[in-house]
């Protein structure tokens, strides 16, 4: 039913290429109902994204407090990186011996396939690993101060914007939003939920 609650479809109305149309089919909610949800979810939102503005004088406090958990973050992945990577050369240089080994017949063709099959089964987990450290890595590197501009302006700016420009940035900011019992339950992505958890933590939202 919620998702039927936030559908114009089901309301009559049909959506094509970004143009909307009465259509045929079978109403199911009243527009009535339908702008009433709509304007109860965008209360809710409203209140959503003014909780998470700044107040000026702890701006700087809180750029201060993102730039060492920023830091301390990038300094974890480079070690993890460098770690990952020495281990990967590491196997390398080992499948290298191995075969050596093999060519010299200092070892038996068994004896081969069962270390060989061990050290490329930790080459490729090892692989897998700094793959997915290569994908955080643009998450890393967002700065501090931009994450704070966007936060402090997001009321603003969701106050401001067209539907579409509303999409977007909830899309950027939110995630996983439901209607439960007439209340908007969302999770806040990365890394817009530290200045979320700061902000509770900081009890500026009881301003």
């Amino acid at each position: 039913m919620n998702y039927i609650l936030k559908q114009k479809f089901y309301c009559g109305i049909m959506t094509h290429n970004n143009k909307e149309y009465p259509h045929t089919y079978p109403i199911i909610i009243t527009p009535t109902l339908y702008q009433e949800v709509q304007e109860e979810i965008t209360k809710q939102l409203d209140v959503v994204f003014q909780n998470m503005q700044i107040p000026k004088g702890v701006a700087q406090q809180t750029a201060q407090t993102l730039q060492q958990l920023h830091k301390d973050k990038i300094e974890f992945h480079n070690q993890q990186y460098d770690t990952l990577t020495k281990e990967y050369k590491e196997t390398t240089k080992m499948l290298d011996n191995l075969y050596l080994d093999k060519l010299k017949s200092r070892i038996t063709d068994s004896d081969y396939d069962k270390f060989y099959t061990r050290l490329r089964d930790q080459q490729v987990d090892v692989d897998i690993q700094l793959s997915k450290l290569q994908e955080a890595e643009d998450n890393y590197y967002i700065t501090p101060q931009y994450v704070i501009t966007l936060a402090d302006k997001a009321y603003e700016l969701f106050k401001s914007s067209e539907v579409e420009e509303k999409r977007q940035l909830i899309k950027l900011v939110l995630s996983n939003l439901e209607l439960k019992d007439k209340n908007l339950v969302y999770n806040v992505q990365k890394p817009f939920d530290s200045i979320v958890e700061y902000n509770d933590r900081q009890e500026w939202c009881a301003r």
